[in-house]
């Protein structure tokens, strides 16, 4: 979008249009839209103000904007009606309130004008015009504005088919393959569309690597050390030094909070999800691994297995499990507190 396709002269179309209310009316709307300073207002706040209830304050809002709506005025508003009509249209019919508010915005304004107040003046254009509809927030989906010829409860009903979906999966997917799946759900073959729809979605969110799945996942939703370094194990399917998973996370999360070798290694080997299988080396313990020093793997296996085993044998399952040489296995087998050695060279568990 152009500075030309921009308008310009849209917050004195509104200072016109507002001069036709009477005083009270006038700053009922400035306050409770932030049209001056970028600040919305709270009915509370402005029943303070007025010494008046929360709902007489609504009521003269009402008031207001059911005059600036018959007002001739409004004809100087219609341009940029039109183009957020448009803009709608290219996203479907409909866009997340959020993404409106947070990075559209700047496509309708001139540099010059402070975002705070241009969010203001697009949020009160929004509300004012008939063409424009609110969906309200639910525990599922975020805010939408929406043409009044669209219909979010479809879109709705077909994100949350691709949410089950997922689900099943039980993984994160690629982007090409979320999209796949969700231009079949939704008859949509537009990608800005199919990406309009899903940033509706609070239960659909993405990773530092472009994957997709459910947001509270812990491959999507990293809230901490612990949760990234799970996510760039997972990334990278094999069992990683805490200095190269440190290495890893900086990378994958650059512009966050810088991570730490001493703060990741304390993090994961006192969470379970963590297993120390070498020195300074963590594997996940979902793909098998279990805690526990040398000494109890070999306890372990010997248990598991309930007959003597060679010590090739003992070496051959206990490296499956952790990354250390073979050396360091002999010598915990020499413990004769834990250990037998039989006559055929064997090892069994002491009885």
């Amino acid at each position: 979008m152009t500075s030309e396709t921009k308008t310009p002269h849209l917050p004195k179309h509104v200072t016109i249009l507002l001069s036709v209310l009477p005083t009270r009316q006038k700053d009922v709307i400035v306050k409770r839209f932030g049209l001056k300073d970028g600040r919305r207002r709270t009915l509370e706040e402005i029943g303070g103000e007025y010494g008046i209830t929360r709902e007489r304050v609504r009521q003269i809002e009402n008031d207001a904007k059911a005059s600036l709506a018959d007002s001739d005025h409004m004809e100087k508003l219609e341009p940029f009606a039109e183009l957020l009509k448009k803009h709608l249209e290219e996203h479907g019919g409909m866009r997340a309130e959020h993404k409106l508010f947070e990075e559209d915005v700047k496509k309708f304004f001139l540099p010059a004008l402070k975002v705070e107040i241009a969010r203001a003046y697009l949020h009160f254009l929004l509300s004012l015009h008939d063409a424009f509809v609110r969906y309200a927030e639910t525990d599922e989906f975020h805010p939408v504005w929406a043409l009044d010829s669209a219909d979010p409860q479809a879109v709705r009903q077909s994100v949350a088919e691709l949410v089950r979906k997922l689900d099943a999966h039980r993984a994160p997917v690629s982007r090409e393959d979320l999209m796949e799946w969700f231009r079949g759900l939704a008859g949509e073959e537009k990608e800005q569309v199919l990406e309009s729809y899903l940033a509706q979605s609070k239960e659909i969110g993405a990773n530092a690597f472009g994957e997709y799945g459910l947001a509270h996942w812990p491959e999507i939703a990293t809230r901490g050390v612990r949760d990234k370094a799970y996510l760039v194990l997972k990334k990278h399917e094999k069992p990683l030094h805490f200095r190269e998973i440190v290495e890893r996370i900086n990378e994958a999360f650059e512009g966050g909070r810088e991570a730490h070798p001493q703060t990741v290694h304390n993090e994961l080997i006192k969470n379970d999800r963590f297993v120390l299988v070498g020195r300074g080396t963590y594997a996940l313990s979902e793909w098998g691994y279990k805690p526990g020093k040398v000494a109890d793997v070999l306890v372990r296996i010997l248990q598991e297995e309930d007959k003597p085993l060679s010590k090739e044998e003992i070496i051959n399952a206990v490296l499956k499990e952790r990354n250390v040489k073979p050396n360091t296995i002999v010598l915990n087998l020499q413990n004769k507190a834990y250990f037998e050695k039989m006559g055929d060279g064997r090892f069994v568990l002491k009885a």
